[in-house]
């Protein structure tokens, strides 16, 4: 009978139980919130952020992207990178300005497009954002090359990847270089561009370079020179004209810094000592110069940029400058890591960006991009 009677007693509670359970959740939800949904976070904002008169430092990974190093990262220990030669290594190799922004090539991966984006004048001052997206149609081409230095052609930026002949380790490619044009929408492979066996290319002007070939069989290994130009009957045309090495060696000797433009001699003459500048010129060309002793000189690397210029030297002296007003400036950025050197620079948007790379000769294990936002003050000259 207990038993029984214990038993009736519960048993309408029992039936009652999912009907209270009910109850109770739908109570707690009109609590959570009066049935508004919950605000989703706001969704990060794409690239980099460059800071009013700030410095930006991107590191080149594995993949042939960019990371961001913080202030915490500076002189950081190497435990986990690799070292490679110079000509094998994924390593940011050089960067060329186009319209709209710059392409940079990373040794072995491809191309990517570099973009600022500011904000609309008038407001509070705000940080710019830095994009670097992929830039497709040439990835394939930078396997077993090397990626030499750029030059600018007809509104692109262009790129001679050619076959190291020391260090590559991969099969040989069929053709070994290669000729590649690309703006900040894509890419394309230029056939036959400078040559097929090119070593390296020195671009004397619109549509006119000189280059160096390089051929190697089993018996022996030729070189050869030439002047070449676009036909001005059939522009994808390259004419060209053999030279003999003692004219190439004459046509890319350095000149002396009196004869760079005004605005580059005045950012030069704010570095002090021998320097020997490599400079990028308005016209997509590039021009050496040197001052003082070429043994004794500090490797530099220089762009002007419409009346603007600026110099950079491998050890981080830098300077700015106007040639119409002859205003200079002088800023020495750190460097990302002990014994980073300089390896490039332009002039983009109101900012200056210097390649870097970090290793010892031949081997790198570090390289990347030091973004400066870097405007001239015109009243004073000064940064």
């Amino acid at each position: 009978m207990t038993g029984r009677s214990t038993s009736r007693a519960y048993a309408p509670w029992s039936a009652a139980l999912p009907a209270a359970l009910a109850l109770i959740a739908v109570s707690l939800l009109a609590c959570a919130g009066d049935g508004a949904p919950p605000e989703s976070a706001p969704a990060p904002e794409p690239g980099f952020a460059l800071s009013p008169g700030g410095t930006l430092v991107l590191r080149a990974d594995r993949t042939g992207g960019f990371i961001e190093l913080s202030a915490a990262d500076a002189g950081a220990a190497r435990a986990e990178t690799v070292s490679e030669p110079f000509p094998t290594a994924v390593a940011a190799a050089t960067i060329q300005p186009v319209t709209g922004g710059a392409v940079v090539a990373v040794n072995r991966k491809g191309l990517s497009g570099l973009t600022i984006r500011r904000p609309a004048p008038g407001g509070e001052p705000a940080a710019a954002r830095v994009m670097i997206d992929p830039i497709a149609g040439a990835e394939a081409e930078f396997d077993g090359r090397t990626v030499a230095p750029s030059w600018a052609s007809g509104g692109e930026a262009v790129f001679l990847l050619y076959r190291h002949p020391v260090y590559e380790l991969d099969d040989p490619r069929s053709p070994p270089s290669a000729t590649i044009a690309a703006d900040l929408e894509g890419a394309r492979v230029v056939r036959p561009g400078i040559g097929d066996d090119a070593f390296a290319s020195y671009p004397l002007a619109p549509g006119e370079w000189l280059a160096q070939y390089r051929s190697e069989t089993d018996e022996r290994v030729s070189t050869a020179y030439a002047r070449l130009s676009l036909d001005p009957g059939a522009p994808e045309s390259i004419l060209t004209a053999a030279v003999s090495r003692e004219d190439f060696e004459r046509l890319v000797a350095p000149e002396p810094i009196e004869r760079a433009p005004r605005a580059l001699r005045t950012a030069a003459a704010a570095v002090a000592g021998p320097i020997l500048l490599e400079a990028r010129l308005p016209d997509g060309s590039r021009r050496a110069y040197v001052r003082g002793d070429p043994g004794q000189a500090a490797p530099a690397w220089g762009h002007l940029d419409g009346d603007r210029a600026c110099v950079a030297t491998d050890d981080w002296r830098v300077a700015l400058a106007e040639g119409g007003s002859g205003d200079v400036g002088s800023l020495a950025p750190v460097p990302p890591y002990p014994g980073a050197t300089v390896r490039d620079a332009v002039l983009l948007d109101g900012a200056l960006i210097l390649l870097w790379e970090a290793g010892s000769f031949p081997e790198l294990w570090a390289s990347g991009l030091m973004i400066v936002d870097a405007p001239m003050n015109t009243a004073d000259g000064a940064l």
